[in-house]
């Protein structure tokens, strides 16, 4: 196996491993076992247990990123955009069209910390202040140059956003059919009105 193919396989056993027994349950051997292979094969790859987490926890930010990204270039973001509340719903729906097409990533974004490493706190807020780094631009979009929510300070909705996404996440991988996207979506839009009247 070529060696990017071999990281992501014991990045994926890693993942598969953390999410149904938590982070005290990794250890090399027990990542070797689950691949099948040696443990000088883990090592070769991470060089010991915490390298190997911390590229689990890397890859796992990055793609969260990503994804957020993404949703926001999907949605359309741009100066001609006349409708705020549609494009925020659109963000909603398509925010968690993305956490149920990638729920492993976002499952492991969301853990609580209980016996993980000790960089995953770290790690966690730094994709938050990520996340919350692109989300602010475009609120501060939407209220100051487009008028969409007058008052509403940027950075906080910034926070707030984040938090929300994350709870929203969190309901629609535990119970994808009691919390489909949709729901969230027009959540969000039912929401939008009651602040504008």
């Amino acid at each position: 196996m070529a060696p990017e193919a071999r990281r992501a396989q014991l990045l994926d056993v890693t993942s598969d491993l953390v999410l149904r027994e938590g982070y005290a349950a990794v250890s090399i051997d027990r990542v070797a076992r689950e691949a099948t292979i040696a443990r000088t094969v883990v090592y070769a790859q991470f060089g010991n247990l915490q390298g190997l987490l911390e590229a689990l926890l890397e890859r796992t930010q990055q793609r969260a990123i990503e994804q957020v990204q993404a949703v926001l270039t999907g949605t359309g973001v741009r100066p001609d955009r006349a409708d705020i509340d549609g494009l925020i719903v659109e963000a909603a729906r398509t925010f968690g069209e993305m956490v149920l097409a990638d729920p492993g990533t976002w499952r492991l974004a969301l853990l609580p910390s209980d016996g993980a490493p000790s960089t995953l706190r770290e790690r966690t807020e730094e994709s938050r202040r990520a996340i919350r780094a692109i989300v602010q631009p475009v609120i501060r979009w939407i209220t100051v140059e487009r008028g969409g929510l007058e008052g509403v300070e940027d950075e906080l909705a910034a926070r707030a956003i984040v938090t929300l996404g994350e709870d929203a996440a969190r309901l629609m991988i535990a119970d994808p059919e009691a919390y489909p996207p949709e729901r969230m979506a027009a959540f969000t839009g039912a929401l939008l009105r009651t602040l504008r009247s």
